[in-house]
């Protein structure tokens, strides 16, 4: 019986579960504090000045994009990728989209035509525009597997003031750039 004890406490003890990020409490986005995401921009078109009554489009440059660092004493990135964008255009309206907007050229339309971020501007002032992007994060440990974060982290870009001024049109008869001066050409 002595000899029986012996041997099963001379088996080798099964190896301890590996440590894996899915076998920790799920990682929250306070975990990830220390990682920022990077500033957004925001332009406008027309730039800096518009019309009042007239659509203004305003483009939000955000992408994705991956941050290094350490998590838990260990090499982590975590990546952001933009989800919505929160606008303030500075005359008491906003709105959320989930586009960050883009150049009238690029989307194929006039200019001063509406786009999914425009504004239009009811009366004449200085405004100054803003957008706060809203990021999804998702972290890995020493180049691992991609594993989503719960929540959202926000952003704010840079500033755009805009000049609002008032514009009258006139309608000619013919080109004016050749008869200045003349009755139907200011």
């Amino acid at each position: 019986m002595a000899r029986l004890a012996t041997v099963a406490s001379c088996r080798s003890q099964p190896k301890p579960p590996a440590v894996t990020p899915s076998s920790y409490n799920p990682i929250t986005l306070q975990d990830l504090a220390n990682f920022l995401p990077q500033q957004a921009s925001l332009a406008s078109q027309p730039r800096g000045w518009t019309v009042v009554n007239l659509d203004t489009n305003f483009i939000a440059g955000a992408s994705t994009h991956v941050v290094g660092g350490s998590l838990f004493g260990r090499s982590a990135e975590v990546r952001f990728t933009p989800h919505a964008y929160d606008w303030n255009y500075g005359d008491g309206s906003t709105n959320s989209s989930a586009v960050p907007g883009a150049r009238w050229d690029v989307l194929g339309v006039r200019e001063f035509s509406p786009t999914a971020t425009s504004h239009v501007y009811r009366q004449e002032g200085s405004f100054t525009t803003t957008v706060i992007v809203r990021y999804g994060a998702e972290y890995r440990i020493a180049g691992g597997a991609w594993i989503p974060v719960s929540g959202e982290v926000s952003s704010a870009a840079t500033a755009v003031v805009t000049t609002v001024k008032s514009a009258d049109t006139v309608l000619a008869a013919r080109d004016c750039s050749n008869a200045r001066g003349s009755q139907t050409c200011p």
